[in-house]
């Protein structure tokens, strides 16, 4: 190899090895999908919580290894409510609690979350004070899994959301904080 053509070899070496690293934080890995680890599969669920916690954010986001879906809550004080999570058929997933009107959700696969001893409002008397005013449908934008996230109850201190997929998908579903933590992969 000429010597040109080896110092074209590493510049171009050096090019490929510094792409993607532009966004990267001090600190921060340059994990890739492949460098990704398979999540556990299977029903997920805690304790509820002594009070009734207050849902106050339901977002999606789209990450490196895993799509995921976090619910905050009002401290209570930072303990979030319990919660039992599993994979349901279509037609259990696609129905709202209370009154069992079908309810359309994208996707293929639905992972159906049900937050304990929860409620999207604040109730004191006669009082009524939503605490959850965001979208009860959630379409999944840049996320290479999650089709969209349905509110499909809030009914008897249970708050329900199914996440349409287009696959069932191992998941991993915890209690972080005052959040509620489930990422799919």
């Amino acid at each position: 190899m000429t010597m040109a053509r080896r110092a074209a070899a590493i510049v171009l070496l050096l090019l490929v090895a510094g792409c993607g690293s532009a966004n990267r934080q001090p600190g921060q890995s340059e994990a890739t999908p492949t460098d990704c680890q398979p999540l556990p599969s299977g029903a997920e669920k805690s304790e509820p919580a002594v009070g009734t916690s207050l849902l106050i954010s339901a977002q999606v986001e789209a990450r490196t290894c895993s799509d995921r879906v976090v619910f905050g809550f009002r401290d209570n004080p930072g303990e979030p409510p319990g919660f039992y999570s599993s994979y349901e058929p279509a037609a259990a997933a696609k129905t709202e609690d209370g009154s069992g009107r079908a309810i359309e959700i994208a996707g293929s696969a639905f992972l159906v979350i049900r937050l304990s001893n929860a409620a999207t409002a604040d109730i004191l008397g006669d009082k009524v004070t939503p605490t959850y005013t965001g979208p009860r449908r959630i379409t999944a934008a840049g996320t290479r899994f999650i089709r969209e996230v349905v509110k499909t109850g809030d009914f008897e201190n249970t708050v329900t959301w199914v996440i349409g997929l287009d696959e069932k998908r191992p998941y991993l579903a915890r209690s972080s904080g005052s959040q509620i933590v489930v990422d799919v992969d």
